[in-house]
């Protein structure tokens, strides 16, 4: 056997294997629909891999169910829940919860950007907690916790120059994952300062987007 072909054999496996991985992390993977159960249980798991994530979230809007935005009212499970009553008086929507103890207004406003960004759901319900009104804002702690890099990207990307959105900004630069955030993090900084994002931003936002 050559040289040539000894060396295949050796390191052949280990570049196919190489070959593969790269193209998995650089070909976007597009998945088809959830099935409705899938559906039905992430709607009311409070998951925070439903709260973070996008696809349950368009899904489910979609679909008509209702977000219920809030905090710990939604851990309650009573008589007076909102997926209780919407299953008991047979209502003509279901909840899509989100939010969790520790989810305030700062991380609502992230969590909804992707909603707003596509299909906007024709109906919100939020739950307002006099908790969430302090003087220093939501914990750096909580926020990092449900921190969510892909709602900021969709927001960003979709960010024009106002009050709030420029408020929002300085509020997530103030917390510690908003300031270690690269791309994202200069983006905002843009952003609290009333200016347009660069073109280069705006590439790297939505190369980062897509996984």
């Amino acid at each position: 056997m050559s040289s040539r072909r000894k060396l295949w054999h050796i390191l052949g496996p280990v570049i196919i294997a190489g070959a593969l991985l790269a193209g998995g992390l650089v070909i976007p993977w597009h998945y088809g629909p959830l099935s409705q159960s899938t559906v039905n249980r992430a709607a009311v798991s409070m998951s925070p891999d439903v709260f973070l994530g996008e696809r349950i979230k368009r899904q489910a809007v979609s679909e008509g169910y209702v977000p219920f935005m809030g905090s710990s009212e939604l851990s309650r499970m009573d008589p007076l829940h909102p997926s209780v009553l919407a299953t008991k008086y047979k209502r003509n929507y279901r909840p899509l919860l989100m939010g969790a103890p520790g989810t305030q207004s700062l991380t609502q406003f992230l969590s909804s950007q992707t909603l707003l960004a596509h299909k906007a759901p024709s109906k919100v319900v939020f739950i307002v907690s006099p908790q969430w009104f302090t003087p220093k804002g939501q914990q750096a702690s909580a926020f990092d916790y449900y921190y969510s890099p892909l709602d900021t990207i969709v927001w960003l990307q979709h960010a024009h120059n106002t009050a709030a959105n420029r408020y929002a900004a300085q509020r997530i630069l103030s917390m510690p994952s908003g300031k270690n955030g690269g791309v994202i993090a200069d983006a905002l900084l843009r952003i609290a300062a009333g200016q347009k994002l660069t073109t280069n931003q705006r590439r790297l936002l939505l190369s980062a987007d897509k996984y």
